[in-house]
């Protein structure tokens, strides 16, 4: 931000009509003596404006109670009637300007007149309510929102609404995979900083990794502010801009060796007989078992003829044999046993 810099404010006289008074030097009309009226205060254009040289700033202007006339801060009495001014309040300021078009806005005694009537108008009278809005819109979407949830509401309880009932075991399945790796060349990418060791026939090209925010110059437009005591501040405000520029980084494609999933091997049977088995793995060179799994299902017939299952683990699955009876909570609309409250009927 550049440094700021302090001109006088304008005001006409409103008795001889005399325009373009200096706010801080003349407190009296030079013409007719008529004191200056610190609400019709404005901003001047740029060649009219008077540079404040060396006169301290000691806050805003105090008006005197008595003849309005406007005082400086440190003041005691009235220059103009000899009140005191011992709580006396502050001058209006006027609104800050703001030059970001480019120019400022041309001011005069009368904008400032409006503005000062705008603010007392204001001050006067409460904002009016805000006109009342249909309870239509309101009501429809009360209901929607409380038809949705009741409809959430009902889906839930009939998702996991249950009874407890009868089923019988119908048969058993059982399936059992091993995976057989093979250590053999694979191509692969990644960045130059993730390139594992061992990898070989490395081949990188520059490609965009990410992005950063950098800075790209400036916003920038002058602002006025008054300080209430017949001067105001001018400085230029700034804000940076900024621009997203890519960042790029070496993407390599290589080579390299390493133990990959080949082929699964899989055994599965219909039955409790013959117990379950791991399938028989041929593992050739450069090859080796890999990762186990294995479900064991026990199939179900309810009551009222629909086909359930669980999946269990092996001793609980070898436990239920075929033709066995047993009770446990079933889903009313869903075809859903609660596989872990399974009780014997005797």
């Amino acid at each position: 931000m550049a440094t700021e810099k302090r001109y006088e404010m304008l005001w006409d006289c409103p008795r001889c009509e005399t325009p373009k008074l200096l706010g801080l030097s003349h407190r009296n009309c030079p013409n007719c003596g008529a004191p200056q009226d610190p609400t019709k205060r404005y901003f001047p254009k740029d060649e009219d404006k008077v540079a404040v040289e060396d006169h301290p700033f000691v806050g805003a202007d105090k008006q005197c109670g008595g003849c309005e006339a406007p005082n400086a801060g440190t003041a005691q009495f009235c220059v103009c009637c000899g009140n005191s001014l011992e709580g006396a309040g502050p001058v209006v300021k006027r609104e800050s300007q703001s030059a970001a078009s480019g120019a400022f806005v041309d001011d005069s005694a009368k904008a400032a007149t409006a503005e000062q009537r705008a603010k007392k108008q204001a001050a006067r009278e409460p904002a009016p309510p805000p006109p009342p809005k249909s309870k239509v819109p309101l009501m429809i979407a009360v209901g929607a929102v409380g038809f949705f949830t009741l409809l959430c509401c009902i889906g839930a309880i009939a998702l996991s609404w249950k009874h407890e009932a009868g089923v019988a075991v119908s048969g058993h399945t059982w399936a059992r995979t091993v995976a057989v790796e093979q250590f053999r060349a694979v191509d692969e990418s990644a960045w130059d900083d993730q390139v594992p060791s061992g990898a070989r026939s490395v081949s990188c090209s520059q490609q965009q990794r990410s992005s950063n925010k950098v800075p790209d110059g400036e916003d920038c437009h002058n602002e006025r502010h008054d300080n209430g005591d017949g001067t105001f501040t001018e400085a230029e405000k700034c804000v940076t801009k900024y621009r997203e520029e890519p960042v790029y980084d070496d993407k390599c494609s290589y080579t390299i060796d390493k133990w990959v999933t080949a082929r699964t091997d899989k055994a599965e049977g219909a039955a409790m007989a013959p117990a379950p088995a791991w399938p028989v793995s041929t593992v050739g060179a450069n090859e080796r078992a890999g990762a186990k799994t294995e479900t064991y299902s026990v199939h179900f017939t309810a009551e009222d003829g629909r086909a359930l299952s669980c999946d269990l683990a092996q001793d609980r699955w070898a436990l239920l044999p075929d033709g066995s009876r047993w009770k446990a909570p079933v889903g009313i609309l869903t075809d859903s046993i609660d596989c872990t409250a399974l009780q014997p009927v005797n």
